[in-house]
């Protein structure tokens, strides 16, 4: 336990105080020889022995839900937005490089390499120098856009019944815009479709 303790952890006490090993020999005593370890923040979290669970095997699970708040889950990641100055810059850039390149001496397997990586090298630094950083949370929602944003910015200033009804309307055409232009780039209307 003492490591245990200057490792930050607890020993996590089960809901009902059952064995966690169950001998099939005679004479033996079924006992508790299994332990779950938590971290300090979740010292009060009790965790299940599920006897009923054990199959075939001679030790019971230990389950255990951990209190884990979405606010607290998030991540970065760079982002083009479609159609934006950002992603125009962007394709400019990799255009550019990409006809600085001497695409001629193709003719070894090292050469090829070499092209290969300076064509990485182009597409990364565009990247980098274009994209921007974004952090996902769980509000992120690829289709919101600055309506929705100025629409909520207005509900909240005057809690009024028609700004949330104006709201809830813009959040619906921005989703439906996103869907439409999201399925028509995986899907282009065929001129059979279009004529209908």
């Amino acid at each position: 336990m003492d490591l245990a303790d200057s490792l930050g952890l607890v020993c996590s006490l089960p809901e009902l105080p059952v064995p966690t090993h169950y001998s099939d020999t005679d004479g033996h005593a079924n006992s508790v020889i299994d332990l779950i370890f938590l971290g300090m923040s979740c010292a009060q979290v009790l965790h299940r022995i599920e006897p009923d669970l054990r199959r075939p095997s001679d030790h019971a699970p230990l389950l255990v839900n951990l209190p884990i708040s979405p606010e607290n889950i998030c991540c970065s990641r760079k982002i083009l937005k479609h159609d934006s100055d950002e992603e125009n810059d962007f394709l400019s850039s990799v255009t550019l490089g990409l006809h600085a390149l001497n695409f001629s001496r193709l003719d070894s397997v090292d050469n090829l390499d070499l092209l290969s990586k300076a064509i990485s090298k182009v597409i990364s630094n565009a990247w980098d120098a274009n994209a921007k950083n974004i952090t996902v949370t769980t509000r992120s929602k690829e289709w919101w856009n600055n309506k929705c944003r100025d629409a909520l910015a207005t509900y909240r200033c005057t809690g009024a019944r028609e700004d949330w009804c104006l709201f809830c309307s813009t959040t619906r055409s921005a989703k439906r815009l996103f869907l439409t232009t999201g399925l028509q780039r995986l899907h282009p209307p065929t001129n059979a479709l279009r004529t209908l």
